[in-house]
């Protein structure tokens, strides 16, 4: 018998919170295995990663060396320039959501990643959901988020004075030591902005973003073990880590990589379908895009055509931050996230104290479950892809 969203959700909303590697989330994490261990023929298991509890160390690592850099320039302009660039390119790398292995120093906080699977076969469907809940960001106030953009590329031109202002004294120009510790305390006080929430508030609720998620991918792989599809295994995967850069997904995409890719792999990511409307995400990315051109995104033209119930989810683009799903897409791995957004293309409550249960519609999560199991079960089968090859 499936296990309800509604359930699951109520169950883990128990927790305070969900931050990375905390006593919270590893409560929050055997107490949905305990509601999995009752199903028949399951095979679980947990597979651990250190990881920070966030970005925030990653942030003052690139902040403080940055400043560093920039007072001390006269001594050694162009070595300085140098490590600066590498600082400069894994912030890029991080806001483009791309893999950046700075991200993972001081990674000395012990998670792991649940992962359930039934059934066996050539196709592999995952679902997929993050179950830690985001530090609280004072670019996610509701003032703020709408210029997010803005603030990546305002916070990536602060980094660069890193590289610029050894690369000015290299060249001759005159900067007093004055105007350099202007410089070092704008880059320092960036991150003491990026910061100040958590410290006053820690980590976040996270009911929509994303118990919602959790709750309604465990259904849909209940749903979908009940009644297996042929030659198919069905995985449930809920990640960790995925405030701190994603870095759960990207651990599990670098560990089974091999067998993603060998198999007829297709990954349908839940992340925060609790308030708004539903949509699938087909364009997201940081300094460039990634495109969701993939059999799950053409699955779900044709179950909008098919099914009139399912009319209204559309693809969006995503402007704020990205998605577990991004390291298979961009892998050449089928893959889409299923979200939900308000009438200003945001999703409402994330990355605040607000995240909390009292703003969660469960019939939204209830229809997102209807939504998912349909479309895995719309994909082809790896036989009909074949018969369908001239």
């Amino acid at each position: 018998m499936a296990l309800a969203a509604r359930d699951i959700f109520n169950l883990l909303r128990e927790w305070p919170h969900r931050g990375a590697g905390t006593e919270e989330e590893m409560e929050a994490r055997e107490a949905l295995v305990a509601e999995l261990t009752g199903i028949p023929d399951l095979d679980i298991t947990e597979e651990g990663f250190t990881t920070p509890r966030s970005y925030l160390p990653f942030f003052w690592t690139i902040a403080l060396c940055q400043a560093v850099f920039v007072m001390v320039a006269p001594l050694a302009p162009m070595a300085f320039a140098g490590a600066a660039f590498l600082l400069f390119a894994s912030h890029v790398l991080y806001f483009d959501w791309r893999v950046s292995p700075l991200i993972w120093l001081g990674g000395n906080t012990v998670s792991a990643n649940l992962v359930a699977r039934k059934g066996a076969g050539r196709r592999l469907l995952i679902l997929m959901a993050h179950l830690d809940s985001a530090p609280a960001s004072f670019a996610y106030r509701a003032d703020q988020v709408r210029h997010f953009g803005l603030s990546v590329w305002l916070s990536t031109g602060i980094v660069a004075f890193g590289v610029l202002v050894p690369l000015a004294v290299a060249a001759g120009l005159d900067l007093p030591l004055w105007l350099r510790g202007i410089f070092a305390l704008v880059l320092v006080g960036q991150v003491v902005l990026a910061s100040v929430d958590f410290w006053r508030h820690g980590f976040t609720p996270g009911a929509n973003d994303n118990l919602t998620g959790v709750a309604c991918a465990t259904e849909v792989a209940t749903r979908m073990w009940d009644q297996l599809p042929a030659d198919t295994e069905v995985r449930l995967v809920i990640t960790s880590a995925e405030e701190a850069g994603m870095l759960g997904a990207q651990h599990y995409w670098r560990q089974h990589q091999d067998e993603l890719k060998a198999r007829d792999t297709h990954v349908l990511n839940i992340d925060t379908v609790g308030a708004g409307k539903l949509a699938i995400v087909g364009e997201s990315g940081g300094f460039t895009r990634v495109y969701y051109d993939t059999a799950l995104m053409r699955a779900a033209a044709a179950l909008s055509q098919l099914n009139p119930r399912y009319a209204g989810v559309r693809p969006v683009v995503h402007k704020v931050g990205d998605f577990d799903s991004v390291w298979f897409v961009r892998d050449g791995i089928s893959a889409l996230t299923l979200a939900a957004y308000d009438k200003d293309g945001l999703m409402p409550h994330i990355h605040t104290q607000d995240d909390r249960a009292v703003h969660v519609d469960l019939g939204l999560v209830e229809d997102a479950v209807e939504y998912a199991e349909a479309l895995l079960r719309l994909l082809p089968t790896p036989l009909e892809n074949k018969e369908k090859k001239p």
